[in-house]
């Protein structure tokens, strides 16, 4: 493999933009139970999660290069759970998170959800012994 002009990449980070990052925060913390690894400003406000091996950024709409509108972009976080899907999606909706149905396909059990800013999270489970094997690989 051929030397990338980028050097090395030291980490991967995912931005969200929020409308308000306050009420971002206080969704996160209330409806998924994560707690910030950062909160801080550089220019505009921020606050950064740990999940799994990523870690997914919010800052504020207007800290965007090229904002888009809510929900307007494709990205998806894949959240890898070890929990029975099932159980995740109906704790999650006690909490008042809007889910997606489950859907099984032949290696995962995924449902989606979005947070208050429209931002997509597919949190999955590998079921299949090869999906099971493709995880731990990466992990």
């Amino acid at each position: 493999m051929g030397d990338s002009p980028l050097g090395t990449i030291e980490l991967a980070a995912t931005s969200f933009y929020v409308s308000d990052l306050d009420a971002a925060l206080s969704w996160y913390e209330d409806m998924l139970g994560l707690r910030p690894m950062a909160v801080g400003t550089d220019g505009h406000g921020y606050a950064s999660f740990l999940m799994g091996s990523a870690i997914v950024v919010l800052e504020p709409f207007e800290a965007a290069l090229e904002p888009a509108d809510p929900g307007g972009e494709n990205t998806t976080i894949n959240l890898v759970v070890s929990r029975d899907p099932d159980m995740v999606r109906d704790e999650l909706i006690e909490r008042g998170v809007t889910c997606g149905p489950l859907v099984a396909s032949p290696n995962f059990v995924s449902f989606l959800i979005r947070d208050r800013d429209g931002n997509r999270f597919y949190v999955t489970r590998p079921v299949s012994s090869e999906a099971k094997d493709a995880v731990n690989q990466l992990s």
